[in-house]
């Protein structure tokens, strides 16, 4: 029997973020971690916030800080291991 599990990846926003986060490393670094562990990568996806309020929110932060940094969207990773 399989398991599975879902695991966001959080990317930074705003010059902050566009000058410190490069994506696909992040991404490679949560899937090596949980390779270790014995998960495999399945499946990933762009994650993006729907609700209005936390768009809302993000906005107000970035304005807050002076366009520095606000949290990103981010990834949705799919893993699967073998249950024993």
């Amino acid at each position: 029997m399989k398991v599975n599990k879902v695991v966001r990846v959080s990317l930074s926003g705003g010059i902050i973020g566009l000058l410190t986060t490069n994506p696909r490393r992040a991404l490679d670094n949560i899937i090596d971690k949980h390779n270790q562990d014995g998960w495999n990568a399945v499946y990933f996806s762009n994650h993006t916030d729907a609700n209005l309020l936390v768009t809302a929110l993000r906005i107000f932060v970035l304005i807050g800080t002076l366009g520095l940094w606000t949290w990103g969207a981010g990834y949705l990773v799919l893993f699967e291991k073998q249950r024993a």
